[in-house]
């Protein structure tokens, strides 16, 4: 009798890791839906750092796989299926839940539709792209794809809606270190607002395109002079100790527009649309 593929005992400890991905993502999602029937915001940010949680254990479950020689082709589909629910659904929500709760109060005027649509779009946008990757990554070159990814990857991609929504609850702290009018403060949470749909949108096309993004580690090992890294990496770690909202905002944002840009501005070139300057 055939029995379904076996755990080995090495990929026990991975797959928990990634199944604890799964769990925080859900209980991000029930935080919004507890949000949205006691009417509480706030629960809201704490939504967010649960996805924040899911995300470190999305980072570390590959790796303990190979470290502890787990990895499996089983562990490669949960970890796409925990993704889904996690970076796919869950931020999709969250974005929807801060504009739905908050806009009102800030009179807010936006298409009912928008709110219905846009999540929608960006989770099947999330959905594709794990898709595509796991067919992908079957017949990809070794190392091919610890290089780059093709197509914004979907943590990245949830972690803009995420950092936006916990920069929007970190704007009304009063120790916050840039200094703000309430006036300020307003205008920026307005924007937020306004921007969190188009930002679904934004992030949905970039999942399914073919740009190509930098793996992390790939950061790391591709310079040739490591001190300017540290350098980096340290800076970025001291400003997140101090505005850790913030400081994952920039990061994101910087992440998903780089790659993006510069393939935009290859693009021009290459058709003559843009010239360099002499």
């Amino acid at each position: 009798m055939q029995t379904g593929p076996r755990l080995r005992p090495t990929a026990i400890l991975p797959s928990l890791i990634t199944l604890g991905n799964l769990a925080c993502g859900l209980g991000a999602f029930i935080w919004v839906m507890d949000a949205a029937a006691k009417n509480r915001p706030e629960l809201l940010m704490y939504a967010g750092w649960l996805m924040v949680i899911a995300a470190l254990f999305d980072g570390i479950d590959g790796k303990v796989a190979r470290l502890t020689q787990g990895t499996s082709d089983l562990g490669a589909q949960l970890d796409s299926l925990c993704d889904a629910v996690t970076f796919g659904v869950a931020p999709a929500m969250l974005a929807r839940g801060l504009v739905l709760l908050e806009g009102p109060g800030m009179e807010l005027r936006m298409h009912p539709r928008l709110l219905v649509v846009t999540p929608i779009l960006y989770a099947c946008c999330a959905v594709l792209r794990l898709a595509r990757f796991n067919a992908e990554d079957q017949g990809a070159e070794a190392g091919e794809s610890d290089r780059s990814f093709i197509g914004l990857p979907s943590p990245a991609a949830a972690a803009v809606p995420i950092t936006l929504v916990l920069t929007y609850f970190a704007l009304s702290d009063p120790n916050l270190i840039l200094p703000l009018s309430e006036n300020q403060v307003f205008w920026l949470k307005a924007t937020i607002l306004r921007i969190l749909p188009l930002i679904l949108v934004l992030l949905g096309a970039l999942m399914v395109s073919r740009i190509r993004y930098p793996h992390s580690l790939a950061w790391l090992r591709r310079t040739k002079r490591p001190f300017p890294r540290i350098a980096e990496i340290v800076l970025i770690g001291g400003i997140l100790l101090v505005e850790p909202e913030l400081t994952m905002l920039l990061v994101a944002f910087l992440f998903m527009a780089t790659p993006a840009v510069t393939s935009l501005v290859a693009f021009l070139r290459r058709h003559g649309w843009l010239t360099s300057r002499p």
